[in-house]
């Protein structure tokens, strides 16, 4: 099994690394998977995204994985190069940005429930990691965005 590496100085992509036909065309600012496997675990992260999967609080690197009939080192490789994130701020994040969208159509949950049953319907087991998160993606903190979104609502 020989390995290779070509440039291609006028578009400034290499193609690295011909193993078990797989190939992997990179670019200076992004990767793109070009190997079959990784295409469909793509895909079907895609699916398990949109199926909601992502608030099951335990799920993890090894688990989803499974259920993606894949191994740990393909989903990582896919989060790592098309999410931009480890896994588990991909997952910290998708979280995140769920919980913002849902609670802006339903702002009722703010008054029906506390912060800690808000963090574990998205998913999170630590109140802690989820504020932390939230502020990470948002710049402000749980409590001040409830807050905002009771305001607005009592606007409408």
């Amino acid at each position: 099994m020989k390995v290779f590496t070509i440039f291609n100085i006028d578009v400034g992509k290499f193609i690295e690394g011909k193993k078990s036909n797989t190939i992997i065309a990179r670019n200076r600012d992004k990767s793109e998977l070009k190997d079959p496997v990784l295409k469909a675990i793509t895909k079907k992260l895609a699916i398990w995204e949109s199926e909601k999967g992502f608030l099951d609080n335990s799920i993890t690197l090894n688990s989803l994985a499974k259920k993606l009939n894949t191994n740990s080192a393909y989903l990582s490789k896919v989060v790592n190069e098309q999410k931009q994130q480890n896994f588990a701020s991909y997952l910290k994040d998708v979280r995140i940005t769920h919980a913002i969208s849902h609670l802006k159509e339903n702002p009722e949950i703010v008054k029906t429930k506390s912060m800690i049953q808000i963090a574990e319907m998205y998913g999170f087991n630590s109140l802690s990691v989820f504020a932390a998160s939230f502020k990470l993606k948002t710049a402000m903190t749980p409590g001040k965005f409830f807050k905002q979104l009771l305001e607005d609502e009592w606007e409408k």
